[in-house]
């Protein structure tokens, strides 16, 4: 089978058409040597579903306009992404950590769509990446991960969830939100949003050198798609944001990690982020604030012509002797995982981390004149003052009750 977009979950339908149309011309999905008996049963599976017998069964529900539920699409994409994942070898956790502790450089792509194992991988490697380094030597450690997310929202370590998302919206439109481990502002992912991370040391860590990095490698690829940099060390597009970038610094080593929009549902993003300020709240607090841009698509023919490019230019940057010296891996939550990554899975979904992290806030409202003080998550100051010593969340889930009170501002 030829497979022209990797590392993607198929959405809707639309992929069945390319298929029914290789299969048209071809015997099977897969040119199934002798001795293939373990892919044979999956093979004849991928024939029955696009067969002309198949296409016409679908045809007809077309017609009697009986769509597909969600968990029959969701299925369906999950088998399709296990198809286009064959022929990837896939680190075993073992395996990870090998690579990891060792020195060198690698490039490291996830196969997996869940953004809990691909930040939490994303941590992993940098807290077991080795400095390597004496005194006066250059770092060669430096380690480049790509990942795409499903739907999610995701804020940085060090802000105020209710204060940047339109949290009730995003829920109800089926996004997870995340509060990653590095600063920065709030970043909004899906399946047509490619997630970067630049590894390397503190002393030769750099806003702007990746994204330079980057710029040089889709310029060598292609004049058609003029991407710069912008005074803030963002890419743009014109005078359109097309990835935003976020850093942390710990321990002697630093990464850079961001996002680059190709293909992405820009218009199902309105409504996600809240503008800078509400008419009936304010917000009183020390936590970082979004820089709101506009933002576009880059034309790129897909995720996976982007990761190429930026490939080699990371190939062609640390260049040691050959290029192919720099490999690289691919992994997935089905076999790379161990103990630690599951660690740092359960702290992001938590409670704990993602309501309570964030920093010390005050909130004002209009309505009802209201305010409250919450530190670590818990209301410790209200004008309502049963709310003292409860969670800002209990009192979120619980804002109906309160008649005088438009749980608009907040949620």
């Amino acid at each position: 089978m030829m497979i022209l977009v990797r590392n993607r979950l198929v959405p809707s339908l639309r992929y069945q058409w390319s298929v029914r149309r290789y299969i048209s011309s071809q015997q099977s999905p897969f040119d199934l040597e002798d001795g293939d008996e373990k892919y044979r049963e999956l093979n004849q599976m991928y024939v029955d579903m696009f067969s002309p017998q198949a296409e016409d069964a679908l045809s007809k529900d077309v017609e009697s306009n009986e769509k597909p539920t969600i968990s029959d699409l969701e299925e369906l994409n999950n088998d399709m992404n296990c198809l286009l994942n064959v022929g990837y070898h896939k680190l075993t956790a073992d395996e990870l950590r090998k690579k990891v502790e060792l020195p060198g450089r690698f490039i490291l792509q996830s196969l997996s769509n869940n953004p809990y194992f691909n930040l939490a991988v994303e941590n992993y490697v940098f807290t077991k990446t080795p400095l390597g380094t004496t005194p006066g030597s250059s770092f060669a450690n430096q380690r480049l991960l790509f990942y795409i997310n499903r739907d999610s929202v995701v804020i940085g370590k060090n802000q105020t969830l209710w204060k940047e998302i339109h949290l009730k919206t995003a829920q109800e439109r089926g996004y997870e939100v995340l509060r990653r481990f590095s600063g920065g502002g709030t970043v909004v992912h899906d399946l047509g949003n490619v997630n970067y991370s630049f590894l390397t040391s503190r002393e030769e860590f750099s806003r702007e050198f990746f994204n330079r990095l980057i710029i040089s490698g889709v310029r060598r690829s292609t004049s058609e798609v003029p991407l710069a940099l912008n005074h803030r060390g963002d890419i743009v597009l014109g005078d359109r944001k097309v990835s935003g970038s976020a850093f942390k610094i710990a321990k002697g080593k630093a990464y850079h990690h961001g996002t680059m929009l190709i293909e992405s549902k820009l218009d199902q993003f309105h409504g996600l982020l809240k503008p800078e300020s509400i008419d009936g709240v304010r917000w009183n607090c020390n936590s970082v604030d979004s820089v709101r841009s506009q933002v576009e698509n880059v034309p790129l023919g897909s995720v996976q012509q982007f990761i190429d490019m930026v490939v080699e230019e990371f190939k062609r940057v640390f260049y040691s002797g050959e290029v192919e010296n720099i490999p690289v891996f691919y992994c997935d939550e089905d076999v790379t995982i161990n103990e630690e990554i599951r660690e740092y899975m359960t702290l992001l979904e938590s409670d704990e981390w993602k309501y309570r992290k964030g920093p010390k806030f005050e909130v004002h409202l209009k309505c009802g004149n209201h305010s409250m003080t919450v530190e670590r998550g818990i209301i410790v100051e209200s004008s309502i003052q049963a709310l003292v010593g409860s969670s800002f969340q209990s009192f979120i889930d619980r804002i109906s009750e309160f008649k005088d009170i438009d749980e608009k501002l907040l949620i």
